[in-house]
């Protein structure tokens, strides 16, 4: 007893310590001097004391049934059975108890008890099977399916996650039948898989689809890793099961609308460009490729500002810094107008809108750009048309004015001279006066037709009624021509014409009387627009490409090179005050430009103010018939 680890101790008929082993030191941290004579169930737990009682009392029953034998053989041993004995400590000890009968050296009974201490056992099996229910009540809650099976796939034990998820009851997951709720597709594939990982060993990864007895599917994906012997041979399975559905709808729907998005942005007619904050291209799509003549790739991970050099301060502007990170994310920046450039540098206007998004602290924007060159070219014909209109509408006003000054002269004219011939104001002897005043309203009155011929002649082209009666033309008959008609004028004005006419000049085809009326209005314009006294010069050359080239030049005041437009527009003059110097309606100019025209050649100006002016009239080779 002295040596013994466990308890080993005498207990006396009244249930008292008689002798102690020194055991009770090791196991219940008290000295065995310390027992002797204490009571043993005061050293068994409170709830442990009715069952090791009862246990001793059997010890007081002999064989016969009655007591103790006559002839001192002990009785029958009783237990093992547990208990718990106090600590020193303050704490209980596990044991497990024998008890065995015997009469002792002095001829009184006594009960040998022997003591073996299995807290360790004990609380080592309470741990175990507190996991077991922590796992058991983990793999209940689990969100996700847990699985164990055999080599083979034969489910040994399932939570019932798994159940669920495979669309089966908990007591239909047992062996294989798991199986039959595996979409008939992917049913080859897992078995297949499934015996591959048995034969390396590996752990398996499967995605595999559950059809519900209603027809819904499920997507999962399993999880397994082997479970093998001590020779590493596969025995089994351990896994989970993951509901997958809402991922796979997710997925499909996000790439369904990235697919949407893709086919907009590609069809979009505007140039769209997403980039991130510091400017650098993250997509390109085809009308961007199209509108700067750059294939996406090439732009791709390269600054925007290659393509748009102001963008910066534009959309700093419009409140998205696209160079300051971590600023307010916007929804769309106002649009803007800017200058983008093409490959190979050429520029053009663009209109552009900007909207910022920001996730996970990173800001991506996305530019819709469009080339506005034909609304701009719109624009400025639009402004340009205004301006001829509100042109037209003053040049109108200004020809009313000048119409009225030059009809009225004449009229006054012809019908102050028409009342003194009627009314014989001079008398009757004054013939000569009244011829000399008859002479003057025929002045005025050709004077006044001149006008009504210039007026019908600017309409009639105006409005693409012009018909040329195109005969063989001789140019120095021609020149001739014109310099008569002009004579009486250019002997009032005191302005000689000289000729300069080149030998040998070939002739033409065209419109003779409308080629004399172009001489006539540009002879005319000289001889008013010279000082008396000056020469006006007319000439006729061949042109350097074979045509024909006749040209007036007068030593007058000349026309500034900003007022040429006006001398070729009809119904304007360069002076149109009232008080001008020079009479006429200012269709001579336009109308010669028409008719040359007509005749598919070419009116040029040439003028120096206070210098003179040089008009010339280029007819083209086609007109030339023979040379003369």
């Amino acid at each position: 007893m002295a040596v013994a680890g466990d308890i080993v101790a005498l207990v006396a008929p009244d249930g008292r310590f008689a002798d102690v082993g020194a055991g009770a030191l090791r196991v219940l941290g008290t000295p065995p001097e310390a027992l002797l004579g204490t009571a043993l169930l005061d050293c068994v737990h409170p709830d442990d004391r009715e069952a090791v009682a009862r246990g001793l009392a059997r010890q007081n029953v002999g064989p016969s049934g009655d007591g103790p034998s006559d002839d001192g053989s002990p009785g029958d041993a009783v237990g093992p059975f547990a208990c718990r004995l106090r600590h020193a400590a303050g704490g209980w000890r596990h044991v497990e108890v024998t008890a065995l009968r015997r009469m002792g050296d002095a001829g009184a009974p006594e009960t040998v008890l022997h003591a073996r201490d299995v807290t360790d056992r004990v609380e080592a099996g309470e741990r175990l099977r507190a996991s077991e229910a922590r796992y058991q009540t983990l793999a209940r809650s689990a969100p996700i399916g847990l699985f164990e099976t055999d080599r083979d796939g034969g489910i040994a034990s399932a939570n019932p996650r798994f159940a669920a998820i495979a669309g089966l009851p908990p007591d239909a997951l047992q062996g294989h039948a798991w199986l039959a709720a595996v979409h008939p597709d992917d049913r080859p594939r897992l078995e297949a898989d499934w015996a591959e990982a048995v034969a390396s060993g590996q752990p398996i990864l499967l995605n595999v689809r559950f059809r519900g007895a209603d027809g819904t599917i499920t997507f999962a994906l399993c999880q397994g890793s082997p479970l093998t012997d001590v020779d590493g041979r596969v025995q089994g399975w351990v896994g989970t099961l993951s509901d997958m559905t809402e991922y796979v709808r997710t997925v499909d729907a996000l790439l369904m609308a990235e697919a949407r998005t893709n086919a907009i942005v590609d069809a979009a007619a505007d140039a769209i460009v997403t980039m991130d904050g510091e400017g650098i291209v993250h997509s390109f799509n085809p009308a961007a490729e199209a509108m700067f003549g750059i294939p996406a790739v090439d732009m791709l991970w390269n600054r925007v500002d290659r393509l748009i050099p102001g963008i910066a301060p534009l959309l700093q502007d419009g409140g998205l810094a696209v160079y300051q990170p971590g600023g307010e994310a916007h929804g769309a920046g106002a649009v803007q107008e800017a200058v983008a450039v093409r490959r190979g540098g050429d520029r053009f206007p663009i209109e552009l809108s900007v909207s910022a998004v920001e996730t996970g602290g990173r800001r991506v924007f996305t530019g819709i750009i469009r080339d506005i060159t034909a609304r701009k070219r719109s624009e400025s014909d639009l402004i340009a048309a205004k301006e001829a209109a509100e042109s037209a509408d003053r040049a109108k006003s200004t020809f009313l004015q000048v119409m009225s000054h030059e009809l009225r002269t004449p009229l006054n004219a012809v019908i102050g001279f028409a009342q003194v011939i009627e009314m014989r104001l001079l008398g009757a002897a004054e013939v000569d006066r009244y011829i000399d005043y008859a002479g003057s309203i025929r002045q005025s009155g050709e004077h006044l037709l001149a006008i009504i011929d210039d007026i019908l002649d600017i309409t009639t082209i105006e409005a693409g009624g012009l018909r040329l009666n195109e005969t063989p033309v001789e140019p120095s008959a021609l020149v001739g021509e014109a310099l008569n008609l002009v004579a009486i004028q250019s002997g009032k004005r005191g302005v000689p014409i000289h000729i300069d006419l080149e030998d040998g000049l070939p002739t033409l085809t065209g419109d003779a009387l409308r080629l004399r009326q172009v001489l006539v209005n540009l002879l005319s314009n000289a001889v008013k627009f010279s000082n008396p006294g000056e020469p006006a010069l007319i000439r006729a050359r061949r042109g350097s490409d074979g045509g024909l080239e006749l040209s007036v030049t007068d030593t007058g005041i000349g026309i500034a090179a900003e007022d040429l437009p006006k001398a070729m527009t009809p119904f304007v003059q360069v002076d149109q005050s009232m008080a001008r110097r020079y009479e006429g309606m200012g269709l001579g100019l336009s109308i010669s430009k028409r008719l040359v025209e007509a005749h598919g050649g070419t009116l040029r100006i040439a003028s120096v103010p206070g210098q003179g002016t040089t008009v010339t009239v280029a007819l083209p080779p086609g007109r030339v018939m023979a040379d003369a």
